[in-house]
């Protein structure tokens, strides 16, 4: 922590230098870990990046739009819970979440459907970040149960279970396309009484939540918040709050479903 300012922030990342000087109150960077908010970059092994700021002396972690990583390259016991981890997902903002859920006025999901379309490089990512939709919107884990695999594609059949137990049918089709460059397409459908439709377009720069019920059409507000500086506020919160966050053990149980559909 820096003194005269609430937090210090290190970091080498842009768009994180960037939005600390949108926080000019409450942040100011850092030249090391030690003490610090340490911004670790999700491309590569980030989980070694993850325990090079702890080793750092880092009061917190925020990893930015992480890869998925191969089994194996994760041992939990290395990391200890007073070290708070926020994971920045821009496909998966906390806040649009919050919003479409908090639009479905507790009515439940009667089927989830998630579709993924990019280059093969980005591919689990955005598989990641489905996983993690449809594990938000119907209320509790998500369980694998069978896929099929062809050369460009791959469907998942699954179930998710809400907070009273009960469970949801859900599918997940991903399919590779274009070039190394082309960007990613992500849409989920929670259809029942309620009707939520998540839309993530990457290449326009484009995410959109509409709820339908049947008193009419709501779509949740435009976010002006770059996803860093959201992530950084989140960092902030988490080093002050009593509970450990969620984020990491989130990522990592999404993670280990799109290991499974890549593997199989």
């Amino acid at each position: 922590m820096s003194e005269g300012l609430a937090f210090s922030v290190f970091t080498e990342l842009p768009a994180y230098t960037a939005a600390v000087a949108e926080l000019p109150v409450s942040a100011a960077l850092a030249e090391n870990a030690h003490g610090a908010v340490a911004v670790v970059p999700g491309a590569g092994d980030w989980w070694q990046g993850m325990l090079a700021a702890r080793a750092g002396g880092a009061a917190a972690v925020v990893l930015a739009d992480p890869a998925v990583l191969p089994l194996g390259a994760i041992d939990l016991k290395q990391w200890p819970g007073d070290v708070p981890v926020i994971v920045e997902r821009p496909r998966i903002r906390p806040d649009l979440v919050a919003a479409a859920v908090a639009a479905r006025r507790g009515t439940p999901a009667r089927i989830i459907t998630v579709e993924c379309a990019a280059p093969a490089a980005g591919l689990g990512a955005l598989i990641c970040d489905g996983f993690g939709w449809m594990r938000s919107l119907a209320g509790g884990a998500v369980a694998f149960q069978s896929s099929i695999a062809t050369v460009h594609s791959r469907i998942a059949l699954l179930h998710a279970g809400d907070s009273q137990g009960g469970t949801v049918p859900a599918t997940l089709s991903a399919t590779a396309i274009g070039g190394p460059h082309a960007g990613g397409l992500l849409q989920v459908l929670a259809l029942g009484e309620v009707r939520t439709e998540v839309t993530v377009d990457q290449p326009a720069g484009l995410a959109r939540v509409e709820t339908v019920t049947e008193e009419g059409s709501l779509r949740a507000p435009e976010r002006y918040e770059s996803s860093a500086r959201l992530a950084l506020r989140r960092a902030f919160d988490a080093c002050l709050a009593d509970g450990p966050a969620t984020d990491l053990a989130e990522l990592l149980h999404d993670m280990e479903l799109t290991r499974a559909l890549l593997d199989a």
